[in-house]
């Protein structure tokens, strides 16, 4: 018997097509880069230990001086953490001044709570304020505010500066405190008036007796930006990024 003859050559599968390309992987953000200035080393020491088991914090400096930090090849940083009392004639507001000129953003690490310290610390320039008593959770939620451009105080810092009567706090009515809050928010004056229940013009002239108030004591407060920060520094808003408030 002749042998049988080959079928027909295997018709080619279909072409095989590359399979389509994955979207890359998102890239982490950088660590916040992060330096401390505290004239107690054992402060140091400790920010050192609690702040290595944050992800997404580096403290890559510490120093006891001002001079010393503006002096450190590692500036500038992000955030500086910086105690307000660093020995004997210390210059609070030329030490912020001196840091932030180098490009870093400052919370203040203190054992002080006094509101017209807070309040004299925010007006030369700092970010944030946290007292060395908080938790490590506070301090961390600080920096990571600051770093995105917000500010920071604590609830009961909040608590004890909208109950102070210092004579640099000025004394809003209520209806002067809603407008602030609501348009130092960021919500535009019609948005305000409609808030309150009243007209454009009257929710204007509440912001316009705020913004005198703020003057009179020798405090800014000309653009929605330095409303803003009044109303953190007394009390009147909790700070961006604190206790969920974005």
């Amino acid at each position: 018997m002749p042998p049988a003859s080959p079928g027909p050559p295997a018709s080619p599968g279909p072409a095989s097509r590359p399979s389509p390309s994955q979207p890359p992987e998102p890239t982490a953000a950088p660590p916040i880069r992060v330096a401390a200035v505290d004239d107690h080393p054992v402060v140091l020491y400790g920010l050192a230990g609690q702040l290595a088991a944050i992800d997404d914090i580096d403290l890559l400096l510490t120093a006891q001086t001002v001079e010393a930090l503006l002096a450190d090849p590692v500036m500038p940083v992000d955030v500086v953490l910086l105690d307000l009392d660093l020995g004997p004639k210390t210059d609070v507001a030329r030490n912020i001044h001196r840091i932030t000129a180098a490009g870093p953003k400052i919370v203040v690490f203190s054992v002080s709570a006094a509101p017209r310290t807070v309040r004299e610390a925010m007006k030369a320039g700092a970010a944030g304020y946290v007292q060395k008593r908080e938790g490590i959770d506070e301090l961390v939620g600080a920096i990571r505010a600051t770093a995105a451009g917000g500010g920071w105080v604590s609830r009961q810092l909040a608590f004890l500066l909208y109950t102070d009567d210092s004579p640099d706090r000025p004394e809003l009515s209520e209806k002067e405190r809603e407008a602030l809050r609501l348009y130092a928010q960021g919500l535009p004056m019609k948005t305000v008036a409609r808030r309150m229940g009243i007209g454009t013009e009257t929710a204007k002239q509440y912001i316009d007796r705020v913004r005198f108030k703020y003057r009179r004591v020798g405090r800014e407060a000309g653009t929605k930006v330095d409303l803003y920060r009044r109303a953190v520094e007394d009390g009147h808003l909790p700070s961006q990024g604190s206790d969920g408030q974005g």
